[in-house]
């Protein structure tokens, strides 16, 4: 992956000259039993913890859906490509034999996007365990954390950018300007827009860079469900 020279202005990590809506630590306010510094250490140590959490049901949940089969018919990502008969079969087995449903974790756009780093970061995805060797399926950072795989999974260089993020332990906000200015850059070398910045497009998609081209890809295949 090129490096590019930074030349976009920030949006997220700082407030422009003119902005009316500019952060003020000083106005900030966390009842009397707090002070700001613990209140700030409290959230940042639970949403590691909490991404942490949540990564690792993914990948739980993840492998449990991609072992099951039907009639010889094997699941494979993503799941729209699947035969009706074999996703039909697996939701009924989960409220049937299991009693319970996984759509309100799997039809969300977190799940789907997160799905897609499994390969990369754990060759061999299927043939291990992870109830049995969790070690092997941990998140693979330190410092950055779920989120930031969202943001950037649709670009081709997302594991580049997220090493990146993760040795220079950038702050999200920070990271989110530099992944702007990084897909602008490469708009500007191809001539066209390949990269779309998508904020507050969806009021309940967080914001994450889209590839137009995958878009098409998608549309000129079978559609989604």
């Amino acid at each position: 992956m090129k490096k590019h020279p930074k030349t976009y202005e920030d949006v997220f990590s700082k407030d422009y000259k003119g902005s009316n809506h500019k952060l003020d630590l000083e106005k900030v306010s966390v009842g009397r039993d707090l002070e700001l510094t613990e209140y700030i250490g409290l959230f940042k140590n639970f949403l590691n913890k909490f991404y942490e959490d949540l990564f690792d049901g993914y990948v739980r949940i993840s492998w449990l859906r991609r072992k099951f089969s039907y009639c010889r018919l094997e699941t494979k990502l993503p799941m729209y490509k699947n035969p009706l008969v074999l996703n039909l079969a697996f939701v009924k087995f989960l409220r049937r034999s299991i009693g319970k449903d996984l759509q309100v974790i799997t039809r969300g756009k977190t799940f789907s996007r997160i799905e897609t780093y499994f390969s990369d970061f754990f060759p061999g995805f299927l043939e291990g365990n992870p109830f049995e060797n969790p070690e092997f399926y941990k998140f693979p950072y330190k410092f950055i954390t779920l989120d930031y795989l969202f943001l950037v999974n649709q670009m081709d260089d997302r594991l580049e950018l997220l090493d990146i993020a993760e040795q220079e332990q950038m702050p999200f906000a920070v990271f989110m300007d530099y992944v702007i200015n990084h897909a602008s850059t490469e708009n500007e070398l191809l001539d066209k827009p390949r990269y779309s910045i998508r904020h507050n497009y969806d009021k309940n998609s967080p914001f994450y860079i889209r590839d137009l081209k995958k878009d098409l890809q998608v549309k000129k295949g079978k559609r989604r469900k």
